[in-house]
């Protein structure tokens, strides 16, 4: 993952979370292309993190995409409920961060 600031979730409005989502789901193709290309397509999530942490760079990126689109779930989620959907509706404002 490039060195950019990477914003925090909560104060993204559900536009640029969506948009991020879209880039990310092309990056996260990309990586796991790399990584069968690699002849890693069959390695284990566990496997992939071993790998990061030892300074793996394709591993590393991988993870990086993985933990940003968790991240951004986990604001979905936190925004609209329980059975939120993979993207958010229009509408949905920004989280209050106290």
């Amino acid at each position: 993952m490039a060195t950019a600031t990477v914003r925090d979730p909560a104060t993204m409005t559900p536009g640029e979370i969506n948009r991020e989502l879209d880039s990310l789901a092309t990056r996260s193709e990309a990586a796991t292309d790399a990584m069968i290309e690699a002849g890693r397509g069959h390695w284990k999530n566990s496997s992939i993190m071993i790998h990061a942490e030892d300074g793996d760079a394709l591993c590393i990126d991988y993870v990086a995409i993985s933990n940003r689109q968790r991240a951004l779930h986990t604001e979905i989620e936190l925004r609209y409920g329980p059975g939120a959907p993979h993207r958010l509706p229009r509408g949905f404002k920004r989280r209050r961060v106290v």
